[in-house]
């Protein structure tokens, strides 16, 4: 039964946003968002077609032009005949230009520049007595600094890969790229005579066919080191290769591996590519979208708003009204109150009002006068307590006396008093709670000469006080009453003679305070009820408690420390009483 009314405990609005919630949106939800993960799943396995197709498709199209090059590099390393007219010294120019044309029509060196994925073919040779040509020339000691050539020789494979940006074309008015990829194959390792062949593939048409790929993704196709194709618009080829750190990490990341066959080298092509955005493609179905829209959702949303303003602006107007009789401001409500449930509360409430009104009226304002009344008879009482202690007539009183002692030659009497009237004074004007450790141990010293001058010999004292802790704040008269606790509950009670030891210093995080008495000290009982209540300290305890000033202090301590003090109290009886006081020098301190 009492679930079955538990719906009573919330309020109409969250009644109302529950029937649309359960009843609208989130058959909404659910229906759009199994909708909505269908078209991604379709379009997601879609785009990882599209980017397996085209990894594959610029695979076999650079594996294709590379092995074609490769080909070509083969066969001329195998040509006899190209080596044999490498290897010839040539007596003229004559000699050696009937050579060279016999050695094209025999060969079919000439038709390999016709390939449309070579850019170039040069072999260079030592050989002084061949001329430079269109695929011949010498080796120089400025070719002998290019990467390319460094890269054949420092390399123990006859045959190599080498990408390299050429600056030697940039001032060149041509068309010849300045990134070079170049297949480098040593037709002669003889030191005697160095013979290689270069053969550069066409970049330009290449790096062309990378970048009109069109795709929503970045494709790149790069070595161990650097991206030697891509896709990006910022890519260019006459620039120099950029850092396959530059790869732009995207939601998906697909790869396939080209393997340059002799050399070693081992090329990737990379695709990195963002999720479909859904939202786009439903875009174009926005008409379909809008209807249903309006149909599913704006209609009961329209419906609900119009039921729940009704209750809802009359709900907020009583509640408003209400704000204000916590306030003690009793108004009616004028409004169209309307003939329903929430009507009525308002007619009631209305009702409530005018009988508070006459109920304050009659009682409370009788109260108030009373304790007015009560408030003045107070005030009297103290201003007549206040003339009757008036602190100038106690000091000047103990004036007097002090002057009358030391006329009398009682020297001892006099200071006696003098550091009584000291005392008294820094009591009685309060001023702020917290004074400075020197401070407060004037105090206490002034105190314990009052005492040992009660007690003569039986009392003794000593007061240790480190000199970077002298200016350091502490609460008001808080060592001083420890002090007198020594003194009335330890000194006193004891019928040997006793001391009483206070000893403060600091390190680096916490100061400490020691008082040690010899006093008469106390049970082990008695020990543990102490111990007890200042582990639960509580202002509380101070009406509850004949004997307040040892609380009162921890009270004051604890509050000034941000209750981040450590006290240590330790007594036995015939023995003494030992109080160590522990406060971090770091913490924010509390006004008191």
């Amino acid at each position: 039964m009492k679930n079955k009314y538990m719906i009573n405990n919330y309020s109409i609005r969250s009644k109302l946003l529950t029937i649309y919630i359960v009843c609208v949106l989130i058959p909404i939800i659910v229906t759009n968002s199994l909708i909505f993960f269908s078209m991604k799943k379709y379009y997601d396995n879609e785009q990882m077609i599209n980017i397996q197709n085209t990894l594959d498709r610029v695979k076999y199209n650079l594996s294709t032009r590379i092995e074609e090059s490769m080909s070509i590099a083969n066969d001329l390393y195998i040509n006899s005949v190209l080596k044999s007219f490498l290897n010839k010294k040539y007596a003229s120019y004559i000699e050696f230009y009937e050579e060279y044309t016999d050695l094209l029509k025999i060969t079919s060196i000439n038709s390999y520049y016709t390939s449309s994925n070579i850019y170039k073919l040069t072999i260079y040779t030592d050989n002084n007595t061949i001329s430079d040509s269109a695929y011949f020339e010498k080796i120089t000691p400025e070719l002998k600094e290019t990467k390319w050539y460094k890269d054949a020789f420092e390399s123990n494979k006859s045959l190599i890969l080498s990408t390299y940006f050429d600056r030697s074309v940039i001032n060149i008015l041509n068309d010849n790229p300045y990134r070079k990829i170049s297949i480098i194959n040593k037709l002669n390792d003889s030191p005697e005579n160095t013979q290689i062949l270069k053969i550069d593939l066409n970049y330009d048409k290449i790096f062309n066919e990378i970048a009109s790929e069109k795709m929503n993704a970045n494709l790149y196709v790069c070595n161990d080191k650097n991206i030697l194709f891509s896709n990006v618009k910022d890519d260019n080829s006459k620039e120099e290769f950029k850092s396959i750190d530059n790869i732009k990490e995207k939601d998906f990341k697909f790869s396939r591996s080209i393997k340059v066959r002799g050399t070693g080298e081992v090329w990737n092509v990379v695709i990195t590519a963002d999720n479909i955005n859904v939202l786009n493609k439903l875009r174009e179905e926005k008409a379909v979208i809008l209807i249903l829209i309006l149909f599913n959702l704006l209609l009961p949303t329209i419906v609900i708003n119009m039921v729940s303003k009704s209750f809802k602006d009359r709900i907020l107007l009583i509640n408003s009204y209400l704000d204000k009789v916590e306030d003690e401001e009793f108004n009616t409500i004028v409004c169209d109150e309307g003939k329903d449930e929430i009507g009525r509360l308002i007619k009631s409430y209305n009702l409530m009002v005018c009988r508070i009104k006459e109920l304050i009226e009659e009682v409370l304002l009788k109260n108030v006068e009373k304790q007015a009344l009560e408030l003045a008879k107070k005030q009297l009482e103290l201003r007549a307590l206040q003339s009757q202690i008036n602190p100038h007539f106690l000091f000047n009183t103990l004036e007097s006396i002090r002057m009358r002692s030391l006329i009398k030659g009682e020297k001892e009497t006099g200071e006696i008093i003098e550091k009584l009237a000291v005392l008294l004074r820094n009591i009685v004007n309060w001023g702020d709670d917290t004074v400075t450790i020197q401070e407060e141990m004037t105090f206490v010293e002034n105190y314990l000469n009052i005492q040992k001058y009660r007690f003569g010999d039986k009392l003794d004292f000593v007061l240790n006080v480190m000199e970077n802790c002298k200016k350091i704040k502490i609460p008001k008269l808080s060592i001083i009453g420890f002090v007198e606790n020594a003194c009335v509950h330890g000194v006193e009670q004891v019928p040997r003679n006793a001391s009483i030891c206070v000893t403060i210093f600091k390190n680096e995080v916490d100061l400490f305070i020691e008082i040690i008495d010899t006093g008469i000290g106390m049970e082990e009982e008695k020990l543990n009820e102490i111990k007890e209540k200042l582990k639960n300290l509580k202002i509380e305890m101070l009406n509850n408690s004949k004997s307040i000033g040892m609380i009162n202090t921890c009270i004051r301590l604890q509050a000034y420390s941000n209750y981040s003090m450590k006290f240590e109290f330790d007594s036995e009886l015939n023995r003494g009483t030992e109080i160590l006081i522990q406060i971090p020098l770091n913490n924010e301190r509390r006004v008191l």
